[in-house]
């Protein structure tokens, strides 16, 4: 097994992150290490790798023109692989402790309004089983703020609708309970009931709370496509996403006067501070209404 397939390892055991975290830092680091290729160092001698080298090759970056949070999001990846050689002591020390580490560009959330939320939300109806089956999808990521990942990783007894809430494995293996709104708790009580036992079929026994039309669990990808699809419909915008619910879930409590702390808890969020985006989201949308509204603004 080579360094870069053990490194994918530690990623999706020891670390638990997300399929699709994991491809990303795959891309990332193979395209460093086709760099190194190019410059002679080939894969099996990673202690040629030195601070001369990722200068090279962040240099590189920026002749192509690469955008500074391309450029921080590869190095991030390369910073993360060198650290995983280091402990497994392939590498004396490690070259990229005193890179520069370049300051990302902050940029606020895309979240949508309340309306907006609403008609997306209305363009989901329909008795179909996979009609009841989307609507519980939309109102479940705007009513508890969950990600994409989660949501198709739920399976049926994650689900209490006694208690109203999901119990969710979120990043880095952290397990969190998410709350269900009344609304979204009346749309999954009629995708339970009917929808998701016709999609299923008789002798399927798959635990996913979200099957396709096949009666397996569905994937992220086609949640995607369905809000796409239900985005036309509604009119709006198809640059909205999965993460655009979780974003106007996170925006519109904080709009609503709810306390940083309990968004942090709710949104599954290590750390405060990345919580506190949406403050300056809120702030941003106070200041658009004085400008947009007062006569001397």
């Amino acid at each position: 097994m080579t360094d870069f397939d053990g490194y994918l390892r530690h990623l999706a055991s020891e670390r638990a992150l997300s399929p699709r975290t994991v491809d990303s830092y795959s891309r990332d680091v193979a395209q460093f290490l086709s760099f190194c290729e190019y410059l002679g160092i080939p894969e099996d001698h990673p202690e040629a790798i030195t601070q001369s080298v990722l200068r090279k090759y962040l240099s590189s970056m920026q002749a192509k023109g690469a955008a500074q949070s391309s450029i921080s999001r590869r190095l991030s990846a390369v910073r993360s692989y060198m650290r995983y050689l280091a402990r497994e002591e392939r590498i004396a020390a490690n070259p990229t402790a005193l890179l520069h580490r370049a300051r990302r560009p902050r940029r606020l959330p895309r979240a949508a309004g309340v309306k907006d939320v609403d008609r997306l939300l209305s363009a989901a109806g329909g008795t179909s089983p996979l009609a009841l089956r989307d609507r519980a999808i939309l109102e479940l990521l705007y009513s508890s703020g969950i990600r994409l990942a989660e949501l198709v990783s739920l399976d049926v007894g994650d689900y209490s609708e006694e208690s109203l809430s999901v119990r969710v494995m979120g990043k880095g293996g952290r397990e969190r309970v998410a709350p269900v709104g009344r609304q979204a708790a009346v749309h999954l009580r009629n995708y339970l009931a009917s929808a998701r036992p016709q999609l299923l079929g008789p002798a399927n026994d798959c635990h996913a709370m979200f099957v396709n039309r096949t009666g397996t669990r569905l994937g992220g990808r086609s949640v995607e496509r369905m809000i796409k699809k239900y985005l036309r419909k509604a009119g709006l915008p198809t640059t909205m996403s999965p993460h655009s619910m979780r974003h106007s879930f996170a925006t519109h409590m904080t709009d609503s006067g709810a306390d940083l702390r309990s968004v942090q808890e709710l949104m599954g969020h290590a750390d405060i501070s990345t919580t506190q985006i949406y403050t300056s989201v809120s702030k941003e949308r106070l200041y658009r209404v004085y400008r947009d509204t007062h006569p001397r603004s």
